[in-house]
């Protein structure tokens, strides 16, 4: 049984959001990005926003007031990967897995996602990803897509989880992002690391 069973797919609106309990993942720039921001980012056709909700019953209705949970919300976005910013090994590897060489590959963000806090640990956010993947690939893929990228947090949890649901760094080292973004030369580190899926990973399972 799927850990999604019994929950409802819907965007996430002021409508929404309105009708239900304040969001909160535990990441204080993650939940005002999704309870102020997210339906004004939408508005400016930079991305759009999604959420698994739980829907109350008429009694829980009545006590509490809301009358929808959300479980997890995610945003995304048309994006690329740009070809002649990868190193040479990871170049290789794309340019020998299409027929033409491109300068850009066609990819979605997703640019946040978050999980309810009451929620952790029972594979919600795992789940999503599986459904995003699954979204963007054939047959469903309507406009052509080959990855699913995300700019992962670069904390070892976060890394581990999407590891763990086999995206891939662009990047080996800390230091070629660190190059990519041509950030302070002072900085040890990125903020963040990129990450990728390859659809076509899915079409040859």
């Amino acid at each position: 049984m799927s850990t999604l069973d019994g929950l409802r797919f819907a965007e996430l609106t002021k409508k929404l959001l309105d009708r239900s309990f304040c969001f909160s993942c535990g990441d204080d720039d993650l939940d005002d990005f999704f309870n102020n921001e997210a339906v004004l980012y939408r508005e400016k056709l930079m991305g759009k926003t999604y959420c698994l909700i739980e829907v109350l019953t008429p009694e829980e209705t009545n006590q509490l007031g809301k009358e929808y949970r959300i479980i997890v919300a995610f945003t995304v976005a048309n994006d690329s990967l740009r070809i002649y910013d990868l190193p040479n090994n990871r170049r290789k590897k794309l340019i020998e897995s299409t027929h033409k060489h491109l300068k850009r590959y066609p990819a979605v963000l997703i640019g946040r996602l978050g999980v309810n806090k009451d929620y952790c640990g029972k594979g919600y956010g795992s789940e999503i990803l599986d459904y995003v993947k699954n979204w963007f690939s054939e047959p469903e893929n309507k406009t052509g897509c080959r990855f699913v990228i995300v700019d992962a947090l670069n904390s070892p949890r976060v890394l581990k989880f999407y590891s763990e649901n086999k995206f891939r760094f662009l990047f080996s080292t800390d230091t070629q992002e660190l190059a990519y973004e041509k950030v302070n030369a002072n900085q040890e580190k990125p903020n963040t690391r990129l990450m990728y899926f390859d659809l076509l990973d899915l079409s040859n399972s």
